[in-house]
């Protein structure tokens, strides 16, 4: 009697034929799975941009960039030095309307405590127990990020992927607006190109385009490595020709002119190595412009960042960005999005964006009261 059995061709078929199943359902199952990544990522984003109206209706004003609160900001003196404390993101104040309260009681604490000199700004800033990856706070974290939830490189500090839109403002990042070098300046004071720039506490009035038609939220990827290594996703440049001597910028000279991301021969730059890692830093590279497409190279004047340059936002969603507007809904914005004329110089600090649909989503008073 034969035995009862595969042969070895039947058995090479079979295994094939499993083969060929898994390689079709592994696709399906890694699809569904980020799937379900981007839209917790996208309901983490509309509890921000809820928060940020709740916020509004309590304050009557949104919050801003590089203060805590109305209470302790100080003008430039008459030396032209700011009076101004810690950079603290917009996701700071927010902590209440976040069910966040105890967290934002310490803050307040750290706040005074530097505000009077008791605690000095390295330590106030960086090394207090509340900033590190196990205080981490999961909604402003997209899941996507493969390193969001891991300690930074800088100071085991916890990440951040949600940023807030400085819209096509690019000029002069590192100083508020108010500042006596800057006040009558016109090519240095964009503040209204965006809801979030420094020490400019915007109105849900001051969004005259419509809440519906003003980003506010967007997503950055938190940089892997530390100073002077592989960038964030999307690569950088600072290069010649990008900011002329009035800073003013050339957008599509960043675009033709970014570094490969892993290239670890050119010295990385604070607009790649330190986007995301501080989930309490609200310094420009924690933000994000409407100006060069999603998942673009992120730009700068100088290697410190401070002068201006463009921060586009991006994600590892595939195709573009998740995007909260000031009404509290969430869209998918394309990297294909149209950005309108790029040789366009960022001088033009009024009315309509020369940035196309992009450019128009990110400013609140530039008379585009249509996206489409």
């Amino acid at each position: 009697m034969r035995k009862k059995g595969f042969t070895l061709v039947e058995l090479l078929v079979v295994i094939a034929i499993i083969g060929i199943l898994i390689g079709l359902l592994l696709p399906a199952v890694q699809a569904a799975r980020e799937a379900a990544r981007r839209m917790q990522c996208t309901n983490n984003m509309k509890q921000v941009s809820l928060a940020l109206q709740n916020y509004h209706d309590v304050n009557n004003s949104l919050p801003t960039t590089s203060s805590f609160s109305k209470m302790w900001y100080a003008p430039a003196n008459t030396s032209g030095n700011f009076l101004g404390y810690a950079p603290w993101s917009v996701t700071m104040p927010l902590l209440p309307y976040m069910e966040q309260q105890s967290r934002y009681d310490q803050f307040m604490q750290i706040d005074k405590k530097m505000a009077a000199g008791s605690l000095g700004v390295w330590d106030g800033f960086f090394t207090q127990d509340i900033f590190k990856v196990k205080n981490r706070i999961t909604t402003v974290l997209c899941p996507s990020d493969p390193v969001g939830t891991t300690p930074s490189v800088h100071a085991d500090n916890a990440r951040i992927n949600v940023v807030y839109s400085l819209g096509d403002g690019t000029s002069k990042l590192d100083a508020p607006y108010t500042h006596p070098n800057y006040i009558n300046v016109p090519t240095k004071k964009c503040q209204n190109r965006g809801l979030f720039h420094q020490y400019a506490w915007k109105t849900m009035a001051a969004c005259v385009d419509g809440t519906s038609n003003t980003a506010a939220v967007s997503e950055t990827c938190s940089a892997p490595e530390g100073y002077y290594s592989a960038s964030v996703k999307g690569g950088s440049a600072s290069p010649s020709g990008f900011y002329t001597s009035d800073l003013d910028c050339n957008p599509s000279v960043c675009m033709n002119n970014a570094r490969n991301p892993n290239d670890p021969s050119i010295l990385s730059s604070t607009c790649d190595t330190w986007r995301g890692n501080f989930y309490q830093d609200g310094r420009p590279w924690n933000g994000f412009h409407t100006v060069l497409p999603p998942n673009a190279p992120s730009c700068q004047a100088t290697t410190g960042g401070y002068w201006g340059g463009i921060y586009p936002p991006n994600s590892y969603h595939s195709g573009g960005v998740n995007v909260g507007m000031l009404d509290g809904s969430v869209r998918f914005v394309s990297d294909t999005i149209d950005c309108g004329d790029l040789t366009a110089k960022s001088t033009q600090c009024t009315g309509k964006s020369p940035y196309g649909v992009w450019g128009a989503l990110g400013t609140p008073m530039g008379g585009e009261t249509t996206t489409n």
